[in-house]
């Protein structure tokens, strides 16, 4: 099942996509609501970096988003693949996650919560102009499991 947006920056088109995705990602994700948001806010994550870092605040380019679910609709077997695409500058070279941060760090926290989040997480050149942010989630949990996980347990 493959599910693409094109948004701008602009903040009812955002709040518009924003509202669509976590219907979809609950439905991937049986409702459960904690695992759902988590992948939500990855995504919001992404495209705010994106807004902020590579279009400096330009709301009218695009941000092309590819959410593509692989495996058995069954619980068991579900991989999320999400793949956003931007038509700014390419960064100098792949961007991967802090594995750790300092208590009081101020920069690439959001990038450290994706990293944490998502089971692959990172940002490619892909031209001249453009990136890719990849991120991959693994939706294997048994529905018992994914209530323990969401509880905290």
């Amino acid at each position: 099942m493959i599910f693409n947006f094109t948004i701008s920056g602009k903040e009812n088109r955002i709040v518009e996509f924003e509202k669509e995705l976590l219907e979809i990602l609950k439905r991937l994700v049986d409702n459960h609501d904690m695992i759902a948001h988590e992948i939500h806010f990855c995504i919001h994550e992404a495209i705010l970096n994106i807004i902020q870092h590579t279009y400096k605040w330009n709301l009218n380019l695009p941000i092309e988003i590819k959410l593509n679910v692989t495996g058995s609709m069954e619980k068991q077997n579900k991989v999320l693949e999400i793949r956003i695409k931007d038509n700014g500058p390419a960064i100098d070279k792949e961007l991967i996650p802090p594995t750790k941060i300092d208590k009081f760090q101020m920069r690439k926290r959001g990038l450290y919560m994706i990293g944490k989040i998502m089971d692959e997480f990172h940002v490619e050149p892909i031209a001249k102009n453009g990136n890719i942010t990849y991120m991959k989630k693994h939706l294997t949990m048994k529905t018992d499991e994914m209530l323990d996980l969401a509880n905290g347990k």
